[in-house]
């Protein structure tokens, strides 16, 4: 089966499901409005949307579950989010709480193909500290040409 195309909201939504379910094991509306920071009416709006798109099950005022394809999607998400947030920190130095806010605005538009690059980049460097390290001492705020 194609997955669909999603809008970075949807990929919001899916995020946040997955990790819900991890956390409590069934989510409902409430939890994910909070969870977002969203009305109960928006999560009301949106989760009918998924399911047509076969990424959620869900009953009326009962709980919100992932398909197998929507759980899928979450993980892919969730990896360009952590992938993201790993180079941001680990070699550009952003304070890991800004990594997480600036991978939340680029997980969306990344393709596949620079996720993989920079995956594998992260793995090279992993694998040769030294290498990192030197990146470090020529990356300091002192040595920047901004």
């Amino acid at each position: 089966m194609r997955q669909p195309s999603l809008t970075s909201s949807m990929e919001d939504y899916l995020e946040a499901l997955l990790r819900l379910e991890r956390d409590r094991g069934v989510v409902r509306v409430k939890e994910l409005a909070d969870c977002l920071g969203l009305t109960n009416a928006s999560i009301s709006t949106a989760i009918p949307k998924l399911g047509r798109l076969g990424l959620v099950t869900y009953e009326r005022y009962g709980p919100i579950r992932l398909t197998a394809l929507g759980r899928r999607m979450a993980r892919q998400v969730m990896r360009r989010e952590e992938v993201l947030v790993a180079f941001f920190s680990e070699v550009l130095g952003i304070p890991k709480q800004r990594a997480r806010e600036q991978a939340c605005l680029v997980e969306h538009s990344i393709s596949l193909e620079s996720l993989e690059a920079l995956e594998a980049f992260l793995a090279y460097l992993r694998e040769r500290p030294e290498l990192l390290e030197q990146w470090r001492v020529v990356n300091q705020p002192a040595h920047r040409k901004d």
